[in-house]
């Protein structure tokens, strides 16, 4: 094993989490299955993997620790900072590089949304997002 492998394993093991394979995803005629998620076809828009940068990111940080530790500021004062403090631990164990998204069809007055599908850290899981967008291209109808 290289050492770029070992730092990836490494990574993820510390992140929880075990990186995307082309065989996590499934696409049949009518629908995507990514782990135990399941997303109709007909729904889906269209398509697009982002590569997130550190504003993405740190957004996403700020977001989630300011929100899990004023939940717990209103309920449990005494613990509010130490809390805050974790939730920005458990932030960045959640920072990720890329991102395969789908914009749904809106079925109310709320419009369009896109939802990200999948979210990976390394080249390897960048080529199997891109084999997938490029899969699904051809099924979604836009």
């Amino acid at each position: 094993m290289n050492k770029n492998q070992t730092r990836n394993r490494l990574a993820n093991l510390l992140r929880l989490r075990r990186p995307y394979k082309a065989s996590d995803f499934l696409v049949s005629s009518d629908e995507l299955r990514v782990k135990k998620d399941v997303y109709s076809l007909r729904k889906i828009k269209q398509l697009e993997i982002r590569q997130l940068g550190i504003k993405e990111n740190a957004i996403n940080v700020i977001s989630l620790a300011l929100m899990l530790s004023a939940a717990t500021w209103a309920f449990v004062p005494q613990l509010g900072l130490p809390m805050l403090a974790l939730t920005f631990i458990l932030a960045f164990v959640s920072w990720r590089k890329y991102e395969l998204r789908a914009e749904f069809k809106g079925i109310d007055e709320t419009g369009d949304h896109w939802v990200s599908v999948a979210r990976g850290c390394t080249r390897e899981e960048f080529k199997v997002l891109k084999s997938v967008e490029v899969n699904l291209r051809e099924q979604v109808v836009s």
